[in-house]
């Protein structure tokens, strides 16, 4: 396995554009700011919870999600 360490991100976006990656290659990221990790972590958390709701047939609970997660991404820009 290679690993590839302390690389701003940036670069890493430049990275991936560059290289031909397989699709099945799994990537671990790990921040070393940590209020920008969390972050990122409440945001997988809820995109996790919208996929599971999707086709449940909670279509307005799913619109309801969804304009509270607008609402907290306008707060966080700021």
């Amino acid at each position: 396995m290679h690993t590839l360490s302390h690389i701003n991100v940036s670069e890493f976006q430049s990275l991936l554009r560059s290289v031909a990656i397989p699709s099945d290659t799994k990537v671990t990221v790990t921040f070393e700011d940590e209020p920008v990790a969390l972050a990122v972590l409440r945001q997988q958390k809820g995109l996790e919870a919208l996929r599971k709701l999707r086709g449940s047939g909670n279509g307005r609970l799913m619109a309801a999600l969804m304009r509270e997660r607008v609402k907290e991404r306008k707060r966080d820009r700021r």
